[in-house]
């Protein structure tokens, strides 16, 4: 009895050391784990550090999508100034005002004259649609409610060749005559504009006749 429980404490102790110690690491194990090596570590001067290869700095601008653009539009009288900031605001847009000079401010408007009625002012629109002219709308600001602007220009002779043409189309109740020739005009700068605001600020022409929306650098 005594020697079965020896054999059996004997076959035990091969079996734990046998799972426990297990076979000595083999040479492909120790290649990798092989110590450092600290005479190869070096560390690097200041002036190595500085040397370094770093990441660009971004710029600002260039993070901006790049479908945003800045914008002038103006100019504007001081009477519809606040009007047209309510405007840019309503859009969520920033603007700056830009003070104009009177030669600055000046633009020739080619338009049609007032009609007496609204409904008189769009059937005048639709034979302009027949006649091939695309570019026009009704005015509804007071001073020149129910006119039909043509075209807003800076250079006279732009505005003069645009009447040259229209008359050979048949449109002989178009005139050229200059606008926003008051003391006191601004424009305003629009910042990060995207294409569909620049649509909105388009479709309210007809409330700030005689003004134009031109794509600027930006500041």
């Amino acid at each position: 009895m005594r020697l079965l429980v020896l054999i059996l404490l004997m076959v035990n102790g091969v079996l734990f050391a046998y799972f426990n110690l297990g076979p000595p690491p083999s040479s492909a194990s120790k290649a990798n784990h092989a110590p450092l090596q600290p005479e190869k570590i070096k560390l690097l001067t200041p002036q190595e550090i500085e040397a370094l290869p770093k990441k660009p700095v971004e710029d600002p601008q260039s993070l901006q999508p790049a479908s945003a653009s800045c914008y002038e539009w103006g100019s504007f009288s001081v009477a519809n100034l606040p009007k047209a900031r309510d405007a840019v605001a309503r859009l969520a847009l920033e603007a700056s005002p830009v003070e104009k000079s009177v030669q600055e401010a000046a633009r020739y408007w080619v338009y049609i004259p007032q009609s007496r009625s609204l409904q008189s002012a769009q059937a005048k629109v639709q034979q302009l649609h027949k006649l091939g002219v695309d570019e026009s709308f009704v005015v509804f600001e007071p001073q020149w409610r129910y006119a039909i602007s043509l075209g807003v220009f800076k250079d006279e002779q732009l505005a003069a060749k645009l009447l040259e043409d229209l008359k050979k189309k048949g449109v002989v109740s178009a005139v050229k005559g200059v606008r926003n020739q008051e003391k006191g005009q601004t424009s305003l700068l629009i910042s990060n504009m995207s294409p569909d605001k620049v649509v909105e600020i388009d479709k309210l022409k007809p409330e700030f006749p005689g003004s134009e929306l031109k794509q600027v650098t930006c500041q």
